[in-house]
């Protein structure tokens, strides 16, 4: 009898790719700034040193240049509003993530 190969965690795990071919940018880089967020994934329980938490993959365009690039954000505003747009199809969205020393927002 052959003895069947064990496989890794990496061989059976999806990988979380989002438009691999973008820069991508520090969240702190794109603060303040009006971008349209023309695609975004949510990653759920990601474990970090943190503890789990959920965050929001971002692809930005540039309204000026069309420049892209993606970002990530895990703030808890954030990603819910992402969310909501995401379930209701309401994306590409403008916005701009802001920081208030408390939390982050996406008005």
């Amino acid at each position: 009898m052959v003895k069947k190969a064990t496989k890794s965690f990496g061989d059976v795990m999806p990988k979380i790719e989002f438009h691999t071919d973008l820069p991508k940018v520090e969240l702190a880089d794109v603060l303040d700034r009006q971008f349209e967020i023309t695609d975004a994934k949510i990653v759920r329980d990601f474990d970090s040193k943190f503890g789990k938490s959920d965050f929001a993959l971002l692809l930005l365009t540039d309204l000026d240049t069309r420049d892209q690039c993606t970002t990530l954000c895990g703030g808890m505003v954030v990603v819910k509003k992402i969310l909501y747009a995401m379930e209701n199809s309401l994306l590409p969205l403008l916005g701009i993530i802001t920081y208030d020393k408390d939390y982050y927002d996406l008005n």
